[in-house]
């Protein structure tokens, strides 16, 4: 039976191993497992002292409290510290869509713990959570965490090209998925033990740090173009844009628009929050002789800081085959690449968007993969394709600059 995991996550039992949610008494167990140089090269930078890990910690409870994150902590038998830990961290809104990483000491490889630990966090997941799809990537020279994925039904979806950086290694990832009803059809019986989940309000609050200063997260640069301007959404947008993202032609490939321009107001005011926060930018396009803007352009961040992003627009349809999209565009990824310093740009668009598909192409993007039931609209999902621009391609295709 589903339940609300946000006010606190069941410890799923298995047949050696116990999987509960990480305290702050767990940071130096953790701290000392997962920052030996075998263990870091392969996941994004750990913290570096205990008291980062303290911090990691309150956070990820933090996330977990709001619905956006759920992080288990792996205590095999026998042992009250954590070996390792496993990560599910929404991609999509209501986890239709989620991605999920782990990480164990190096003393615990080869033990057979991951594999009795994996299939506890895939049962919570799909089963008690009700999740719809969890992707995980793996750099290609891990060959021990794509076989693991491998063995346990997840499908190679493609490669994701310099998917991963961190301070011992730049590299390419593969990407795996499981699909729920795969999983449910493959594994009729629960794997695990659940307790009833306890209320647990997390133990302090986040360090909320501010990110680390950029004249973009004060205010978006106006950009100009040939014929169009790329600029920040104003309050005075949301009428325009209301009225063209109604059309179903536009709607049709898209999550649901604001349907109202109280509505859109609402979406610019969580937008400026965003900016603010670092985490995501979004640009109104501006053509000449229009004051509001007939489209949006969206930049959000995977990977802190801002060099692994994933880009989103829509633009409304008297526009279309005008051009203005492609002049918006190289505007925008401009200042991506060579002001913010994005090192690669993700696009996911619908397979069956033949328009979206072919803009990418033209932009010089490269198609990685085909993502199978990544999707929800209008109450199914649809597979996706993914696309990525890297700022060295970008930089190859526009040696000589872009007007603007």
């Amino acid at each position: 039976m589903a339940y609300d995991w946000r006010h606190g996550l069941p410890i799923l039992r298995g047949h050696s191993v116990t999987l509960r949610e990480p305290t702050l008494a767990d940071a130096d167990a953790l701290y000392t497992r997962l920052t030996s140089p075998r263990v870091a090269r392969y996941i994004s930078t750990p913290p570096p002292s205990a008291r980062g890990f303290e911090r990691f910690i309150s956070w990820v409870q933090h996330e977990r409290s709001m619905g956006r994150h759920a992080c288990f902590g792996v205590a095999p038998d026998g042992m009250e510290e954590l070996a390792g830990l496993v990560q599910v961290r929404q991609l999509e809104a209501d986890f239709g869509t989620a991605e999920w990483g782990f990480a164990l000491g190096d003393a615990f490889w080869g033990t057979g713990l991951f594999m009795e630990t994996a299939p506890l966090v895939l049962d919570f997941a799909f089963r008690d959570a009700r999740f719809h799809r969890l992707e995980a990537r793996a750099s290609v020279d891990n060959r021990r965490g794509n076989r693991v994925l491998e063995k346990l039904g997840a499908v190679f979806e493609g490669t994701l090209r310099e998917s991963f950086a961190n301070s011992l290694l730049r590299t390419d990832q593969m990407l795996w998925a499981i699909v729920a009803d795969e999983w449910l059809a493959a594994h009729p019986a629960p794997s695990w033990l659940s307790s009833a989940p306890v209320e647990k309000p997390p133990e302090a609050e986040p360090d909320r740090r501010p990110p680390p200063p950029a004249p973009w997260r004060t205010r978006l640069p106006d950009l100009r173009g040939e014929g169009v301007a790329v600029r920040e959404l104003r309050p005075e947008d949301a009428e325009s844009l209301a009225a063209l993202f109604a059309d179903p032609d536009v709607g049709r490939y898209i999550p649901p628009p604001p349907p109202t321009a109280r509505d859109f107001a609402r979406f610019i005011g969580w937008a400026s929050e965003q900016r603010r926060s670092g985490s995501v930018l979004c640009f109104g396009v501006v053509p000449d002789g229009s004051d509001a803007a007939v489209g949006v352009l969206q930049l959000h961040e995977l990977e802190p800081p801002f060099q692994n992003v994933e880009w989103g627009f829509v633009l409304g349809k008297p526009y279309w085959g005008t051009g203005l999209f492609q002049r918006a565009t190289e505007v925008l990824l401009r200042f991506a690449f060579d002001t913010i310093g994005v090192r690669r740009l993700e696009a996911r668009a619908m397979a069956a968007n033949a328009r979206a598909n072919a803009v990418l192409r033209r932009l010089g993007a490269t198609e990685e993969g085909h993502l199978r039931q990544s999707f929800l609209l209008g109450g199914q999902y649809h597979d996706d394709v993914l696309w990525s621009i890297l700022a060295a391609d970008w930089r190859r295709q526009h040696s000589a600059g872009v007007p603007g």
